[in-house]
């Protein structure tokens, strides 16, 4: 199996505090790992709201991920908007609006069979998008 990790997730061994948990896993599965573009952004916004040599820190943590995670950071393209476009209407038809960052991830994780690994649940179970919330699930998957 073969994971698309959410910024929640990704972010966690950048933080002073981040679970313990959810980094071993991401140790164990890194080779199985990718992340999109969208999450790499928000990991940037999130550095760039810090000051100092916090920032500093986080900036390089950032840039050592970016190249560790190369050839596994996975775009917005055209297939991926056919099956966002997809998505989108039947969320809408449903009245089940989803923030646009998070279902921009969804849709890349579906169109590249992926399972998104994020403590966001409600925002990525949806028909089609496979989820596991590696800070509450146990190692079954």
């Amino acid at each position: 199996m073969s994971w698309l990790l959410d910024s929640d997730v990704l972010s966690q061994p950048a933080k002073k505090t981040g679970d313990v948990r959810v980094i071993n896993w991401i140790e164990k599965h890194q080779q199985q790992c990718y992340t999109s573009s969208v999450v790499i952004a928000q990991l940037a916004f999130w550095v760039r709201t810090k000051r100092g040599k916090q920032r500093a820190a986080l900036q390089m943590w950032l840039t050592q991920l970016v190249e560790a995670m190369h050839g596994r950071i996975l775009g917005f393209n055209v297939s991926v908007a056919h099956v966002w476009a997809d998505l989108q209407y039947q969320l809408q038809k449903a009245g089940k609006p989803v923030p646009v960052e998070d279902s921009y991830i969804a849709a890349i994780a579906r169109r590249h069979n992926l399972t998104v690994a994020t403590g966001n649940m409600k925002d990525f179970q949806r028909p089609g998008v496979k989820v596991f919330n590696p800070f509450a699930e146990s190692e079954s998957l």
